[in-house]
């Protein structure tokens, strides 16, 4: 007799699950399916040639930074260079060239990372 209530069960629910009144059940077994076995983080590829003309931009931009006297200077230097940094290091994963785990990095590592990715054949 418990097969039969379970079955009628099981039956009523696939039902409703069918004709789509118990969304929220199948959104709410995804999310915790997803709890126990998360999705491979996605990595967003950039072409070289992107690459290039970021570094391009960013670079342009921390030379007017630099030459620049107004208010607020270390905050822009400081945006401007994590950003120049961000791209190098994107630039560099790409591109199969050792670097660093994160931004910011010091000016040496910086000129390593810039004469490697040049030795790559990468221009900007």
């Amino acid at each position: 007799m418990a097969w039969l209530v379970v079955g009628v069960a099981l039956l009523a629910g696939l039902t409703a699950a069918l004709l789509g009144h118990l969304d929220w059940a199948g959104r709410l077994a995804v999310q915790g399916w997803r709890r126990f076995r998360p999705e491979p983080p996605k990595t967003a590829t950039v072409s070289v040639e992107q690459l290039a003309a970021d570094l391009h931009r960013l670079a342009d931009g921390l030379e007017r930074a630099y030459r620049q006297d107004e208010p607020a200077k270390m905050a822009r230097l400081t945006a401007a260079s994590l950003a120049y940094d961000w791209v190098l290091l994107s630039a560099a994963r790409t591109l199969q060239v050792p670097a660093p785990r994160s931004a910011p990095l010091d000016p040496i590592d910086r000129l390593e990372m810039e004469a490697a990715l040049a030795a790559q054949g990468l221009d900007w």
